[in-house]
């Protein structure tokens, strides 16, 4: 079983209460151990505990595969870029981190940092923070300073329908998203995050349709944890596209209260679940 999470944004809290479910004797008795963690970024900035997440990544780096990609906060923070959603509380705490704490962000050759995707041909699995359009293809030559914002950790599904560019980075379309990941990999599954909110779409000769909508919400206990689930069985010769909700509140805004959010992939059937975790006892 594959833990999903993405967008943790140092809240240490969230964290903490995924990793103690998942590895719960109930958790592990219904849905599997977890056999590695796939991180699909923004493990910094908004939040106020940047070291703690940091320490607990490396800490399970010592007891699992852990497979990350960057997110764009990632960027901002290491690249010294300035991205709106941080509290002074927040800046402060990352300006306490050494880079001791971030080793945990490997660099590139050319300088870069960390991974702008992951592949996993046999697993079918394609994972990216925001989108996984290649950026040449769509970065105009006179971008100049915004050209970052039309890499994969910038990326986002347009909900307009159509494709545009917009400082909160490139809007795709899933019909692109669909068409640039079949060119790696039979039958892909695209794993993102950025967007904050859970969504899942498929792709089969019908089309391009929504399916989170029409899965039935349900509920239960596991340990001490309430949790809420909608699952996902994976059919032969379609493809899909699932976005994992928020992992750490702390980097949530907006009008609605947040929760802790991940997914696990399942095999043997293949199966993705989301969860959410509406509260402890």
């Amino acid at each position: 079983m594959d833990l999903v999470i993405s967008d943790i944004h140092a809240d240490i809290s969230a964290f903490n209460t995924i990793i103690d479910l998942t590895t719960s004797v109930d958790f592990k008795k219904k849905y599997g151990e977890i056999s590695r963690i796939i991180n699909l970024g923004d493990i910094l900035e908004r939040g106020t505990h940047p070291k703690q997440v940091l320490e607990k990544m490396a800490t399970l780096s010592q007891n699992y595969p852990v497979i990350s990609v960057i997110g764009n906060h990632d960027e901002a923070f290491l690249y010294e870029r300035q991205v709106s959603g941080s509290s002074t509380d927040s800046i402060y705490a990352h300006r306490s981190l050494t880079n001791e704490d971030l080793v945990f962000f490997k660099k590139n050759q050319d300088d870069t940092y960390g991974k702008q995707e992951f592949l996993d041909k046999h697993a079918s699995l394609l994972c990216v923070h925001g989108g996984p359009i290649d950026p040449k293809k769509i970065t105009p030559k006179n971008a100049g300073s915004d050209a970052w914002l039309y890499q994969k950790s910038w990326q986002r599904l347009s909900d307009e329908g159509f494709e545009f560019f917009s400082h909160a980075g490139y809007h795709y379309k899933a019909s692109s998203a669909f068409e640039e990941a079949k060119a790696k990999v039979e039958n892909p599954i695209i794993l993102c995050g950025h967007q904050h909110i859970e969504a899942a779409l498929k792709h089969n000769k019908e089309g391009i349709q929504e399916i989170l909508s029409k899965i039935k919400l349900h509920t239960e206990k596991l340990s001490n944890f309430m949790v809420e689930k909608k699952e996902i069985q994976i059919e032969s010769g379609t493809n899909y596209l699932i976005r994992v909700g928020l992992a750490g509140p702390e980097g949530y805004h907006g009008i609605r209260a947040a929760k802790p959010h991940f997914g696990i992939v399942q095999y043997n059937p293949k199966n993705i679940i989301l969860f959410g975790i509406n509260k402890t006892e």
